[in-house]
């Protein structure tokens, strides 16, 4: 896998528990799989709390990431008028496996 990769972080925390596993089901069965067609190249979800979580998303570039951003802005947009959501990006410096 090559190293240059651009990896956004998306910290969301929910109203409720229940909310939470709600918008991870989403995530799951709905925007991964639609943000995967448009060019990420993966994504995970971590939970940090009951409520809360960060979802984690590698493109192959910067530029592929912004335009995945602009095709799904308005499902973005909706999703964080139900949650309290922070994104953050930048470029992979390294990653190492075992």
């Amino acid at each position: 896998m090559d190293e240059e990769m651009w990896i956004r972080f998306v910290e969301i925390k929910s109203p409720s528990k229940m909310q939470f596993e709600m918008t991870a089901s989403y995530f799951k069965t709905e925007w991964s799989p639609k943000v995967l067609a448009l060019g990420a190249v993966s994504t995970e979800f971590v939970r940090l709390s009951e409520n809360s979580g960060m979802y984690v998303i590698c493109y192959p570039d910067e530029a592929t990431a912004k335009d995945v951003f602009m095709k799904i802005k308005s499902d973005v947009e909706e999703h964080s008028a139900q949650n309290k959501t922070t994104i953050r990006e930048g470029e992979r410096i390294f990653k190492l496996e075992a």
